[in-house]
């Protein structure tokens, strides 16, 4: 396994992790304050690794500056929606699927045109496959609110 794939397979066990307990936290705070916990929190770990690590070996460009304060509005407008999905009864494995597919499908075909990525059929097959699995994700019915499961609670 190559390493970026190693810090990939790492990142996706993370972000399960997010989605559980943001699944715990969606509906017992508010969605824009539950947002700016979950990316103060997240900067505040960003920020406390930079410090171990002593900043990073690329170059800082203002363009690339840019570009990650951009990212970080899109990822910040998305956790508020997301908070508020799952705050509706969205389930975890339809709602991730819907962010986290939807967007991977959405920049696998615009990536070759902003990045001049190739556009091979194993891409368009790896995108097919992962709209499908949106649609069969997403007609899963929503978890009603009386049917929710109370992570706090010691019921089964």
């Amino acid at each position: 396994m190559q390493p970026w794939q190693q810090a990939a397979l790492g990142a996706s066990c993370l972000i399960a992790f997010h989605y559980l307990l943001l699944r715990a936290a969606s509906g017992r705070l508010g969605d824009s304050l539950g947002a700016l916990v979950l990316e103060g929190t997240a900067a505040f770990g960003i920020f406390l690794y930079w410090l171990v690590v002593r900043g990073d070996a690329v170059p800082t460009t203002r363009l690339g500056v840019m570009f990650a304060a951009l990212s970080g509005l899109g990822i910040s407008g998305g956790s508020i929606l997301l908070f508020f999905a799952l705050r509706k009864g969205g389930p975890v494995a339809s709602t991730g699927t819907i962010v986290l597919g939807g967007g991977v499908a959405i920049s696998a075909i615009i990536a070759p045109l902003v990045f001049k990525e190739p556009l091979t059929a194993r891409r368009l097959i790896g995108v097919a496959l992962g709209i499908a699995a949106l649609i069969i994700l997403s007609t899963e019915k929503p978890v009603e609110q009386g049917d929710r499961v109370d992570p706090s609670s010691s019921e089964p």
